[in-house]
């Protein structure tokens, strides 16, 4: 069979013509359980779930317990249904491409009566590395492979739009992106703030004061909005947000984290304007952090405009600095902070 998409994958759960065996994996939490638990929800009757799904943890679960939930027959039904999370299945790999003899002979003979679920969870699925390369191998010979990744922006901002539709509300894309920009890219976070934005709204358009009356702005927004404030000086506005990400007990490291990175990005998109090369060139560059996530070179080169790129590595060298203390000197976490502030604004 065939690597599946997510397209794949729905059309098959639509059909209700299901795999043997699937393994889930990618870095779309929120997506790896959906889909997990939608196969279980159609392959077994809720009125029969008692007998015919069974839910495993892998860490807990030993082979011979994944062979005897996939070997029982099913109760006034057409499946079986077993979904273990997190199991780790390249344990059973070889060096050399082979699998352990019972693994590989539970996997092979699983009855065309039960549907075995692999769910990788917290796991990391390496696909580079010889052994997970050969589970993948493994399954995709008898069943299905999904991997589900985190969606581009746009794609985010659709789905925002279809389901506020489906809940009799009309949200535009612009007012989708707002929403983003405020709670970050955890499609499950985005999910439950929609549903609070649509119950507040009740029908109809969603406007911004809907969103900016019931939205909970994330920890990573907050710090962004910081990064700008300091590039347009906003010193009084930088230090209150400052005083309340401390007051929140959030991580200096993640603050100081997250705060490089936007000074990161001005620097990458004004050196890259200078050399007169595209700064979405950057995102071929740097795919892990700026695929399909064009937005942020959009925001870095609107923050960084007042900047030269010397002074944007003066900054960065004032973040690294502040971070040398934060980790390896007694100093009080807040003070580096507010020293920090009025070193960049000066910049």
């Amino acid at each position: 069979m065939a690597f599946f998409n997510e397209d794949t994958l729905k059309k098959q759960i639509k059909s209700g013509e299901f795999s043997r065996v699937y393994l889930i994996y990618g870095d779309e939490g929120y997506l790896k359980q959906f889909y997990a638990n939608q196969i279980c929800n159609k392959t077994v009757d809720k009125d029969f779930a008692d007998f015919n799904l069974k839910k495993l943890e892998g860490k807990e679960t030993t082979l011979n317990e994944i062979y005897d939930c996939v070997s029982s027959f099913p109760m006034m039904a057409e499946y079986t249904c077993t979904l273990v999370r997190d199991y780790p299945l390249n344990t059973f790999a070889g060096d050399r491409g082979k699998f352990d003899s019972d693994f590989q002979g539970m996997i092979t003979d699983i009855p065309e009566s039960s549907v075995l679920v692999f769910w990788m969870d917290t796991i990391t699925v390496d696909e580079k590395d010889k052994k997970w390369s050969a589970v993948i191998n493994l399954i995709d010979s008898i069943g299905a492979c999904v991997k589900l990744d985190k969606r581009t922006r746009s794609a985010l901002e659709k789905l925002l739009v279809t389901s506020a539709a489906k809940k009799e509300c009309t949200l535009s894309r612009e007012m989708a992106g707002y929403i983003i920009n405020l709670v970050g890219e955890d499609m499950s976070t985005l999910q439950n703030e929609l549903n609070k934005v649509c119950s507040y709204a009740g029908s109809g358009e969603i406007a911004k004061k809907h969103i900016d009356d019931t939205v909970i702005v994330s920890v990573e927004a907050k710090i962004f909005a910081l990064s700008r404030m300091i590039a347009k000086g906003e010193a009084d506005a930088a230090f209150e947000t400052l005083g309340n990400l401390f007051k929140l007990r959030e991580e200096p490291v993640m603050i100081l984290g997250v705060l490089s990175k936007a000074f990161a990005d001005m620097y990458r998109v004004k050196a890259a304007k200078e050399k007169g090369v595209s700064y979405m060139n950057l995102a071929n560059v740097f795919p892990s952090t700026y695929k399909g996530r064009g937005f942020l070179l959009d925001n870095a080169s609107r923050d960084g405009a007042g900047y030269t790129v010397q002074q944007l590595k003066e900054a960065l060298l004032i973040l690294s600095d502040t971070d040398r203390r934060l980790k390896s000197t007694g100093e009080d976490p807040k003070t580096l902070f507010e020293e920090l502030i009025l070193r960049l604004l000066r910049v």
